[in-house]
């Protein structure tokens, strides 16, 4: 009896073994994919996830102090559209000209991240930028509105290229100024030997070869020095946009204006790359229409405080002194050799200036 109960009970152990390792056996097989199933990898079973954007505040650098025309009828309205666009995903605080740091430094500010979006002029940072100048050169545009859409059509021919001038920001629009006129506090300026020896304010690179073809002393000064340079008679004078009459008050300190148009300034709205990578691809597209329209009206807005710069200064009393048609040749000669100077000077350093100077003036005769 008891050798009965013996073989059973080994029995009985052997057929629970039996029963675990086929149990774990149909377990392992049931996870595991048959041919007939098509079973996808456990790569392919892993669920993706979405890139998060977070809402951004952007610290804006502005070039303009307060109450200048592009901070208030551009600038301000631009960052509430940026905001309505992305739904408020994307906001914008802004600092008015040297609040965040100099002017002059203001694209550096968007590559460091000292600012997410700076305002400003190429010539203050000499050195840096080589094709925008082509705007610069001696009458390739009728007005800054003009100007701005012949900028944003080399932009759209020659992107890379323009990128390539901006490192560590993208690009939101470039755009120009109103032409520069000649303003003076001595002596009025009617020809162009008039010009020789005066110490005039410049911008930019660009300008100062336009005033050396006339014999004048350039001279590098932001422009929100000018007004005190004049009075304490440290520059004879400024290469200026009518714009900045009323908006720097220069019409407070200059006595004469040769109305010229040789030369409008080029400006950039940029962003720090970082940040722009941080707004999603939707929001990207929406701000890249926005940013196209602004570059538009920025230079409109520029247009119109010229005529407010030059009535102002009429009704000031400034003698104001339009040079006439048939002496205009006289001074575009001396200004010309300027154009082919820039571009050889573009062909040496390897970028295609020719190439960009003739599509500035394909777009030219476009968009006129």
């Amino acid at each position: 009896m008891n050798k009965l109960l013996g073989r059973w009970a080994v029995l009985s152990v052997i057929f629970v073994l039996g029963c675990l390792v086929a149990a774990c056996g149909g377990q392992e097989t049931a996870g595991e994919p048959s041919a007939e199933q098509g079973g996808g990898s456990a790569e392919e079973e892993t669920p993706t996830t979405e890139t998060s954007y977070e809402p951004i505040t952007l610290t804006v650098a502005s070039v303009w102090p307060g109450p200048h025309g592009q901070n208030v009828n551009v600038v301000e309205p631009l960052l509430e559209e940026i905001e309505r666009v992305t739904e408020g995903r994307v906001k914008g605080e802004l600092y008015y000209a040297d609040a965040l740091g100099k002017t002059t430094e203001n694209y550096d500010m968007a590559v460091t991240g000292v600012a997410d979006f700076a305002l400003g002029l190429h010539g203050y940072t000499p050195g840096v930028f080589h094709l925008t100048g082509v705007i610069e050169l001696p009458l390739i545009s009728e007005s800054a509105e003009h100007g701005s859409k012949i900028y944003r059509g080399l932009l759209d021919a020659f992107p890379e290229e323009f990128a390539e001038e901006h490192p560590g920001t993208k690009i939101a629009y470039l755009f120009q100024g109103d032409g520069s006129h000649i303003i003076t506090v001595d002596a009025p300026v009617h020809k162009p030997e008039d010009l020789k020896g005066l110490r005039l304010r410049t911008p930019s690179p660009a300008a100062n070869k336009v005033l050396e073809r006339f014999g004048a002393i350039p001279v590098s000064l932001p422009m929100g020095e000018l007004y005190e340079a004049m009075q304490k008679g440290v520059v004879d004078g400024a290469l200026a946009p009518a714009s900045a009459f009323v908006n720097f008050q220069l019409n407070d300190v200059a006595k004469y204006i040769t109305i010229a148009n040789f030369y409008g300034s080029s400006f950039f709205a940029v962003m720090h790359e970082p940040t722009w990578d941080q707004i999603s691809p939707e929001d990207q597209a929406a701000l890249e229409e926005v940013f196209r329209e602004y570059g538009f009206l920025a230079g409109k807005v520029y247009d119109e405080y010229a005529e407010k710069g030059l009535k102002d200064a009429e009704e000031k009393g400034l003698q104001i002194y339009q040079i006439p048609p048939e002496e205009f040749d006289e001074w575009e000669a001396i200004i010309e050799p300027v154009i082919e100077e820039w571009i050889e000077e573009m062909e040496a350093m390897g970028k295609p200036g020719r190439e960009v100077y003739e599509e500035a003036i394909r777009l030219r005769d476009e968009l006129k």
